[in-house]
């Protein structure tokens, strides 16, 4: 190791020899000095044989006389590392390590040879789809020197467990200020494996709805993670169904298949997930309920809200135990069929009254008054024959003509003709009726 500091000094300057003040005797044995001169105006200290312990502050005083003749004190300071590489850790446990399952508190241990200077060892786990490690702990800084530098660093940390250690990698690395962090000396252990029961039990329904009719086909799968991998079951109101002609079981038993073929396969199906370890069993399960009905033409497709469910104009939308479903409303359908019979006859009372008007135009159905004469009208049906010994009196139905006739002869009229009738004084009361053109009378 070469320093040298440089005189500030010009050449016609005094220079006082120079001398090194050594802290560590075993330096002096091991080092030697260069004093100033007019053809080098520097101080040149050179230390063979480095160890360790010579890393630290570095002073140069230089004393002299200007041209003046005053004297004048000057120094600098300088810090030197010893660089040593960390090495990989000697010794790196995690107690227990065998058949560990969730909720284990395991030590875990790291030594380490972290170099110099400030050397530290770290111990970190990293799960298999991480990128990243996540640190747990780690030694305080280390500056202890030796001659070969050789600076050991130790930490024991506690740590719990978890299921979601399984597949991790836990591992201590050793460093200090001038390791490169991605080449750190490191020692791991894993992939470990951890025991835990079933866990995040979840069944899925397909079609994603809860009613279904009969005919349908419906898939249950049933998903559940655990180590051991758990063995799956179904029961159907909570008795073990079994593969058959009925229901089909596949992917090592996860999914249930099955047609339904009656309202008796309404019910709660059940998935049972269970594994063992170190003498012990878990289990879990989980269960849904299905609704069959047959299919009619009073109910609509089963929802679970009424909120986007859109019924048809007889029918209205009703909810029970969280299922919406489109039934009949016999009110409305009352309604409207009180409406149309109501439509039916007043269009048939209309269309027979005018179909009666035209078929009969001189019909006089009520009392007529002209000219201050009150005169009453009988009308004659078709076909009806008056008597031989009455005697009636007509008048003509002329708008503007009025007449008095005798009493109508026994004969029959002709289509269209008249008859023989005598004069009636005026201001006389007489009864009428009108004669139809195929009236005898």
């Amino acid at each position: 190791m070469n320093l040298s500091p440089v005189s500030p000094g010009a050449r016609n300057m005094i220079y006082y020899p120079s001398r090194v003040v050594y802290l560590d005797p075993d330096m002096e044995t091991r080092s030697n000095s260069i004093t100033f001169t007019d053809s080098s105006p520097s101080v040149i200290l050179n230390i063979s044989k480095v160890q360790c312990k010579d890393d630290g502050q570095y002073r140069c005083t230089v004393d002299y006389i200007n041209y003046n003749g005053i004297g004048i004190e000057t120094s600098t300071e300088t810090s030197v590392y010893i660089q040593v590489a960390a090495d990989i850790p000697v010794d790196f446990s995690l107690q227990p390590n065998k058949n560990l399952q969730e909720n284990n508190t395991v030590n875990i241990t790291c030594l380490a040879n972290v170099g110099h200077p400030e050397g530290k060892v770290i111990i970190w786990k990293q799960t298999s789809n991480a990128d990243s490690r996540v640190e747990l702990g780690k030694s305080y800084y280390t500056d202890t020197k030796t001659e070969n530098c050789l600076t050991n660093a130790h930490v024991t940390i506690s740590y719990n467990i978890s299921k979601y250690d399984d597949g991790t990698f836990f591992g201590c690395s050793a460093q200090n200020k001038f390791t490169p962090e991605d080449s750190e000396p490191t020692r791991s252990i894993g992939p470990l494996n951890i025991f835990y029961g079933p866990s995040n039990l979840t069944i899925e329904i397909s079609p994603q709805m809860h009613s279904f009719y009969v005919g349908d086909r419906i898939r249950l799968t049933c998903s559940s993670k655990g180590n051991p991998r758990p063995t799956f079951q179904w029961t159907f109101n909570f008795t073990e169904i079994v593969e058959g002609e009925k229901y089909y079981l596949s992917n090592q038993d996860t999914t249930l298949e099955f047609n339904t073929d009656n309202i008796t396969d309404s019910g709660y199906y059940g998935c049972f997930v269970s594994n063992s370890f170190n003498g012990n069993r878990y289990n879990s399960n989980d269960t849904i309920k299905l609704i069959v009905q047959e299919r009619d033409i009073y109910s609509s497709t089963v929802r679970i809200s009424c909120v986007n469910i859109k019924c048809s104009s007889i029918e209205k939308c009703t909810t029970k135990d969280h299922i919406a479903i489109c039934s009949v409303d016999m009110w409305k359908i009352v309604a409207f069929l009180f409406i149309s019979c109501s439509l039916v006859l007043g269009t048939t009372t209309a269309i027979l009254w005018r179909y009666l008007k035209l078929r009969n135009p001189r019909t006089i159905l009520d009392e007529i008054i002209r000219g201050g004469e009150d005169r009453s009208y009988e009308t004659l049906s078709s076909g009806t024959t008056a008597r031989n010994v009455e005697e009636r009196n007509y008048e003509s139905l002329s708008n503007v003509m009025t007449d008095t006739y005798s009493s109508i002869d026994d004969r029959a009229l002709r289509d269209g003709e008249g008859s023989h009738y005598e004069s009636l004084g005026s201001g006389e009361t007489h009864t009428y009726s009108s004669i139809q053109p195929t009236v005898s009378l």
